[in-house]
């Protein structure tokens, strides 16, 4: 049976500050979402917690905490670009050697910028949701869903968050018990609809969403914070 007290004191010892203190309660409900639904619990790397035991929740803990503190700072590339696409751009759009090698490395670092987008949504979303009774399901080991929280029934309520609307996935859009999973995007990767003003999606955030001031603006400031925090000493 899951102890919310016992899931608080095991959070405690894994915490470094007062930022990783404030989301104990995140942890605490999380725990308790999984033990009422355990089969939402994705687990691929080592043995996969069953009870709700101290050795279990320290498992669960130290995966929680350690996905927060992970940095979403752009990693430094490391893939080896193929050298016939510089040919392709040389003698296709007329770039020189020099523009090549450019672009080369533009690429590369556009690339590792891309993927750290949908992470840093999440941290923007739950910089403002934390205190409003939402819960981030950082670590990665809740199926499906980013934030859960509950109605004034004690009913859960779950989002799942993408960045782009060509990134959702399949998964199931509703929990054991009929809880329905709302899904938003962020952003739209094509302009199927001619004459929108914008490629953003914030003005159709679903319900549970909105009333919280979320917006473009908001999270480019997140963004622009963040990477500034971050940035590596030279």
């Amino acid at each position: 049976m899951f102890d919310p007290d016992l899931a608080r004191s095991v959070a405690e010892k894994h915490v470094l500050n007062d930022d990783e203190g404030a989301l104990i309660p995140s942890f605490v409900e999380i725990c308790r979402f999984l033990g009422e639904f355990p089969s939402e619990l994705s687990w691929s790397r080592g043995e996969k917690p069953t009870e709700f035991n101290e050795s279990d929740l320290d498992k669960l803990a130290k995966r929680y905490f350690d996905g927060y503190r992970r940095s979403d700072f752009p990693a430094t590339p490391s893939t080896i670009p193929d050298e016939m696409v510089s040919v392709i751009m040389r003698e296709a759009y007329g770039y020189t050697d020099e523009e090549c090698e450019q672009i080369k490395v533009d690429h590369q670092r556009s690339m590792c910028a891309e993927n750290c987008v949908g992470n840093l949504l999440e941290r923007y979303i739950n910089s403002i949701l934390r205190d409003k009774n939402w819960y981030w399901c950082c670590g990665e080991f809740v199926k499906a869903i980013d934030f859960l929280s509950k109605n004034d029934d004690d009913d859960w309520l779950a989002l799942q968050i993408k960045n782009r609307d060509n990134s959702e996935n399949s998964s199931s859009s509703a929990i054991r018990d009929g809880t329905k999973i709302q899904k938003w995007f962020r952003s739209f990767s094509k302009d199927t609809k001619k004459g929108r003003p914008n490629f953003t999606n914030w003005d159709k955030l679903p319900p549970l969403m909105k009333g919280y001031d979320l917006s473009e603006d908001g999270f480019k400031e997140f963004v622009i914070r963040y990477i500034n925090d971050h940035k590596p000493s030279e």
